[in-house]
């Protein structure tokens, strides 16, 4: 529910918490917790990774000990992807900041691989 929550925002209209339930059964999900309020998740499946947080929390929640989890999760699978909405600036200056190179751009869709 976290990262539904966190993330609905940037779906388009239609497509709901069914959907989003269905598209990622199979994942991992990861609480993020800032100042002991649930700011959302990351997902994971396999390589790909997605940080879904609420927007009041933008910028503040990367801790030290997520930053830590997640390269394991890069050492486990060689690499990470992942991928932001073109319009998405704090998303896309995270992503960068944290290390991951664009590799494409589907026109609304930036692709990020870290190696």
């Amino acid at each position: 529910m976290a990262a539904w929550d966190a993330s609905k925002w940037q779906f388009h209209d239609g497509y709901g918490l069914d959907e989003f339930v269905a598209d990622t059964s199979g994942w991992e999900f990861w609480p993020v917790v800032v100042d002991g309020v649930l700011a959302g998740a990351i997902m994971a499946n396999g390589p790909e990774l997605h940080c879904c947080i609420k927007p009041e929390f933008f910028r503040r929640w990367a801790t030290p000990g997520m930053y830590r989890r997640v390269m394991r999760h890069k050492a486990l699978h060689g690499r990470l992807v992942t991928t932001v909405n073109v319009d998405h600036d704090a998303g896309r200056e995270f992503v960068e900041r944290f290390g991951f190179t664009m590799t494409g751009n589907t026109g609304h869709v930036l692709h990020y691989e870290m190696r």
